[in-house]
């Protein structure tokens, strides 16, 4: 392969700044360096070139017919040069961190994730547990799973679960004795809270218990994980969320007492930026749609794609 015959760089560069600010005094101030470095450098590669790239009226520039042909090219290829660098220097650009509420990542997700990993060993999986909302412009976040009501603003929201609740608790908490019948014999029994009292009151209510102000005692958790763990060690019982209680009531520790839900209004919804995605997040996300048991959805943000000029949309 014979050699690239090519300028200096310092002058190719000289020459796109002074192009696109048509000004060889703003492109000094972009590049620090002198107004006379910058002509110097212009000359130069004029010289090389063996024709002018410029209309030189008084202080302002304008590309003649050879400079407008070399001028975006040469910006192209600044711009591959300057991505590639930044590709180049970026860390663990394999890694994927996605924030996740922590219950929902105890009970539910951290369960799966071995079928993840073995589906793409290239991506290295972070979890970051929080409750908090992630501000993925100012945080080194991927794509998260919020609990909430959705409709967050600046991000794109897909609902995961339509969950509801019951009640649970160990098998080995009922005592013959005290069987559980009806709502009303939950009165003999420890209640487990979840942040509030007012779920176990509202249950209660719409299961048809009358002035259930009995219930506005008992342990409170923060987590409803916790809240579960600790019904499935027999303390009590817990007002589950199906989505979290799923894989104890399957294995035995925990049983559901009456057939009697209530819609949970809030839910876990998958969120990530607004725009063309990393393909490492468009993995993510349609791996954990397709553990959620949900179809393709209508996509009007596909994911980045590598192309010969760089990144751009994937054509679908």
């Amino acid at each position: 392969m014979a050699p690239r015959r090519l300028p200096s760089l310092k002058a190719l560069r000289a020459f796109e700044a002074a192009a696109r600010h048509g000004s060889f005094s703003a492109a000094a101030g972009e590049l620090s360096v002198t107004h006379a470095a910058i002509s110097h450098q212009i000359r130069a590669l004029e010289e090389d070139l063996g024709a002018q790239l410029f209309h030189r009226t008084g202080r302002h520039v304008e590309l003649n017919e050879r400079g407008q042909k070399l001028f975006p090219a040469l910006t192209a290829a600044f711009d591959q040069m300057s991505e590639a660098w930044a590709q180049a220097g970026a860390k663990d650009s394999a890694a994927l961190t996605v924030s996740v509420e922590p219950s929902f990542a105890a009970r539910w997700l951290v369960l799966r994730l071995g079928k993840f990993n073995r589906a793409h060993p290239e991506i290295e999986l972070r979890l970051l547990p929080s409750a908090e909302v992630v501000d993925f412009s100012r945080e080194d976040v991927d794509i998260g799973v919020r609990y909430g009501l959705g409709g967050w603003p600046d991000v794109v929201s897909e609902k995961l679960f339509e969950a509801t609740v019951y009640p649970v608790c160990a098998p080995s908490l009922i005592d013959p004795k005290k069987p559980i019948r009806k709502p009303e014999d939950l009165k003999a029994y420890p209640l487990l809270h979840e942040e509030t009292m007012q779920h176990w009151l509202n249950w209660l209510e719409q299961a048809g218990v009358k002035h259930p102000r009995w219930a506005a005692k008992g342990p409170l958790f923060i987590e409803a994980s916790l809240a579960l763990q600790a019904a499935a060690s027999g303390q009590g019982v817990a007002l589950a969320n199906d989505t979290l209680a799923m894989a104890d009531l399957a294995e035995g520790r925990l049983v559901r007492l009456f057939d009697i839900e209530m819609p949970d209004e809030e839910g876990y919804w998958l969120v990530y930026p607004e725009g063309p995605r990393k393909p490492k997040v468009d993995a993510f996300r349609n791996w954990i749609r397709e553990e959620a048991g949900l179809g393709p959805p209508e996509d009007p943000n596909p994911p980045e794609m590598l192309t010969p000029r760089g990144r751009g949309k994937a054509v679908r």
